[in-house]
């Protein structure tokens, strides 16, 4: 880890390092960065002076709190060296020090690198802030953000003399990236979504944690992804610098820094009866806390990781706080994570919790889909003294960590005790029992708890929002079980329904839009689904993000827009770590857009991590279609892939019809037996789906069968389109219609359609089946459709074998290849290519053929598309 870290320090900011590069070397006078304690000022600082140093003359500078308590401290080393007596004189000093620049710089332009900027004392800041304005340096400068800097520091940027930079904390996107260089091989989402959440992309802390993380094994390289294996440590080498950065504060400062890190925020009143106000100030001075909302509350500022601090406090100390704290606080005050945790503080002091407090924490927990957590506060109570409120709570909690099996003994357990009249807990309790039910083989009849609720309604009705869920439940479990014709008309509507909550409205919208798709009305489902707007602003928390977001995509690949469904994806993974898909991370959902869209390289490497993840962590049992999509894309090699399929039959769980689906697709697509006998498979699971009203998945299966040339599916294909709207039904017909009617034109316009919305193997083949249907054509219309039919066939192979960065296209190709196809897409002719290597012309152009031939490009205008 240590070889990388230079590198690692840069993630995120290379661009900026670019930046301050290129305008010190235009002569611009430099830049002040500022940015939280951690967030790698000093790493950006020393890249680009590394960078420079050919061409200027670098003086480093460090600011330090001893150096600050002498006049020119930071730059003793320098003043040392000047003639005796200079610093008695600022006059004087200024012009010796800019000598010894000019003298040592040899004509090159000097800049001077100060590090710890915020701790200079105010005659450094003085003489280097002259020698700028008089032109003879350049400045670099990091410090932390400050509400109470130097006046003459501040005015260096205030003036404009130097750009100010403010230098954020890494993104999750970037924290993945920071942990992959550090490991030297990809990370899965999991892991990734974890260490932001305890970092809160901190790239000091990222190093230290997962270098401890890995120490301890709960970071775990399993074949060439590395996964979590259980929740992070804090402890160890992370704790210890922090240990020591405490021990620099003052009693009260440090008091105040372990108390937020034991219960997240307090009000600034409370603050206040612990500690002065100058402690206080200190800390947000030194940016160690932060201070805002209406009414005002002080929490740790994201750079001081307050888990670390907590984890690592000694349980005698951490008491000795919780009797100070205590008695000031009322938890019925609180809510979210500072409720949770001061009540987890209590419960490591063992203290006891009020009931109430207990349930409220639960909730929050489940909430943030924390089971963990949730279960923690629901066993503090005794079970003499847990309301059905907290039942709920300890159900919720146990699914979301995937023991479904102890959930169903949790409330068969508790059933002849529930009240009905409850309706709050009583509603949700019987609808998790019907989900259970419905995925629990062998544990019973889903509808007989849905019934249950029904039956004990109350003469004035349930609230909207319980009656809403009971309509979300019972669409829900009739589309996943088969029975679409059963979904109730209300569903559509509860999406428009204002007396709803937004979440509610959210999942009613992503479930209808995936029901109507599965009914083959796909124009209206992406009709919804545009209404959402942009999956930025959708209405997601940790409850409910990971089943809407995975009725979203299905629904996208339902209606054959995998453009869309890429999109959505790309979306999430710009942003950070992608939501969950049904429980595995957002991996297995590329795996599976990938593996559709014929990028098998892009699927095999998202399948090493959803499989290395789910090894661990499988709350949904998604080792079934991870497994069946690894059959698939190794199913070449028969022996690797049957056994693949062998371990997939091994399920725990029923599935949704739609994951079934899946598994039946992929599955017969990786069997090792002849085309016909696989497209007669096709046909028949087709005739089932259809039969039953799933229309879409009717197509899709006809879909795999066409590509493989079978006329009966195509005819197939012509009587199931009709029971489908949408762009995509449309083109499979016209699919279907050029084989049957032997039509080359009607086979090409398809292919380039079906190339727009993402279809690649759709595109490729049916190009392909094109370019073998032109005996009827004339010389002329046969060149024409021949021309743009490997057009398209380029086109299609082109974005299934070269989805990565033109370092990967690169790759594919010798060393000699590599640099002839570079040459290639510049605009030197044959003949320049040809003298520059000393080789004939006609010897570039048959390199060039064999280029154009790996790569599936056609010539230089789209070779050099893929290496733009």
């Amino acid at each position: 880890m240590e070889s990388v870290s230079l590198v690692a320090g840069l993630i995120g900011r290379k661009e900026l390092v670019e930046d301050l590069c290129s305008a010190l070397a235009a002569g611009g006078a430099g830049a002040v960065i500022l940015g939280q304690p951690g967030a790698g000022k000093t790493a950006v600082l020393n890249a680009v002076a590394d960078r420079l140093r050919a061409d200027f003359h670098i003086i480093p500078v460090r600011g330090t709190a001893i150096a600050a308590e002498t006049p020119y401290g930071a730059l003793a080393y320098l003043v040392s060296s000047l003639p005796e007596g200079a610093d008695q004189d600022p006059l004087q000093l200024l012009q010796e020090l800019g000598r010894s620049f000019e003298s040592e710089a040899q004509e090159k332009p000097v800049l001077v690198t100060v590090d710890n900027a915020d701790r200079l004392d105010r005659f450094s800041i003085m003489v280097l802030s002259q020698l700028l304005r008089r032109g003879k340096i350049a400045v670099l400068a990091a410090a932390s953000q400050s509400m109470d800097a130097n006046h003459e520091l501040v005015g260096l940027w205030s003036e404009g003399l130097l750009e100010r930079v403010d230098l954020e904390l890494l993104t999750e996107r970037q924290t993945r990236l920071l942990m992959q260089e550090l490991l030297g091989g990809p990370v899965s989402s999991l892991a990734a979504a974890t260490m932001w959440q305890e970092t809160a992309g901190s790239p000091r802390l990222i190093r230290l944690m997962t270098g401890a993380q890995v120490r301890s094994g709960t970071l775990v390289r399993r074949e060439s992804i590395w996964v979590r294996t259980a929740p992070f440590v804090r402890t160890g080498e992370v704790s210890e610098v922090f240990d020591t950065v405490l021990d620099l504060l003052g009693a009260h400062e440090r008091r105040l820094v372990e108390v937020l890190a034991l219960c997240v925020s307090l009000p600034l009143s409370r603050v206040l009866e612990l500690v002065p106000a100058a402690a206080v100030e200190t800390l947000e001075e030194q940016q160690v806390i932060s201070v805002g909302g209406d009414p005002p509350s002080v929490r740790l500022g994201g750079g001081t990781p307050g888990s670390v601090i907590a984890a690592s406090m000694a349980p005698g100390r951490r008491r000795e706080l919780w009797e100070d704290v205590a008695v000031r606080i009322d938890p019925t005050d609180m809510d979210g994570e500072e409720l949770t945790a001061f009540l987890g503080w209590a419960l490591s002091c063992g203290e006891e919790v009020r009931p109430a407090d207990a349930l409220r924490a639960a909730r929050v927990a489940n909430d943030r889909a924390d089971g963990a957590a949730a279960l923690r506060f629901v066993r503090s109570v005794p079970s003499k003294a847990a309301s059905q409120e907290m039942l709920l709570e300890e159900v919720r909690a146990l699914l979301s960590v995937g023991h479904l099996d102890k959930a169903l003994r949790v409330f068969r357990d508790a059933e002849p005790r529930l009240a009905s009249e409850q309706r709050s807990s009583f509603v949700p309790l019987m609808l998790l029992y019907s989900y259970l039910l419905a995925r629990v083989p062998g544990s019973g009849d889903p509808q007989r708890a849905l019934a249950a609720i029904e039956e004990s309604c109350p003469a004035e009705w349930d609230s909207p929002e319980l009656e809403a869920a009971l309509v979300i439940a019972r669409s829900a479990l009739a589309a996943d079980g088969g029975r679409l014709a059963s979904v109730p008309d209300r569903l559509t509507s509860l999406a428009g329904d204002r007396k709803l909550g937004q979440a509610t409205r959210m999942q009613a919208a992503a479930l209808s839009a995936h029901v109507l798709a599965l009914a083959g009305r796909t124009g209206e489902a992406l009709h919804i689904l545009d209404s959402l707007g942009q999956p930025e602003n959708y209405a997601l928390n940790a409850g409910n993000a990971g089943e809407v977001c995975t009725r979203i995509f299905d629904t996208y690949v339902l209606s054959g827009e995998l453009d869309r469904a890429a999109k959505f994806v790309r979306a999430f993974d710009q942003a950070g770590v992608r939501p969950s898909y049904q429980g595995s991370a957002g991996e297995l959902a590329v795996a599976v857009l990938a593996a559709w869209q014929g990028q098998e390289k892009r699927s095999r490497d998202a399948l090493t991590g959803a499989i290395g993840q789910l090894r661990v962590h499988d709350p949904q049992d998604m080792l079934p279609l991870a497994r069946t999509l690894t059959a698939y894309i190794h199913r070449e090699q028969r022996p690797e892939a049957a056994e693949m399929l062998r371990q997939a039959r091994a399920g725990r769980q029923y599935y949704g019809y739609f994951r079934g689906f899946l598994l039946r697709y992929f599955a017969i697509l990786s069997e090792d037996a002849d085309d016909g006998i696989r497209c007669g498979r096709l046909r028949g699971e087709a005739a089932s789906a259809h039969a039953a009203g799933y229309a879409a998945p009717a197509l899709l299966f006809l879909s795999a069968a066409v590509r493989a040339g079978d006329k009966d599916a195509a005819s197939d294909v012509i009587r199931v389109s009709k029971d489908v709207s949408g762009r995509f039904s449309g083109l499979m017909a016209d699919f279907a219609a050029g084989l049957l009617n032997d039509d080359p034109a009607r086979l090409v316009a398809a292919a380039k359609e079906f190339l727009d919305c993402g279809q690649y193997l759709l595109s490729r083949d049916a190009a392909r089946a094109a370019e073998h249907r032109m005996a009827n054509c004339t010389a002329g219309e046969r060149k024409i459709l021949a021309r743009a039919a490997r057009e398209v066939a380029n086109a299609s192979m082109r974005r299934m074998q070269h989805s990565g960065d033109r370092a990967e296209t690169l790759a594919k190709l010798s060393e000699f290849e590599a640099d002839l196809a570079r040459r290639a897409v510049t605009l030197a002719t044959t003949t320049q290519i040809a003298g520059d290597l000393n080789l004939s012309p006609r010897t570039i152009e048959w390199h060039l053929g064999k280029i154009f031939a790996k790569l599936h490009v056609s010539g230089r205008i789209e070779l050099s598309e893929i290496l733009a």
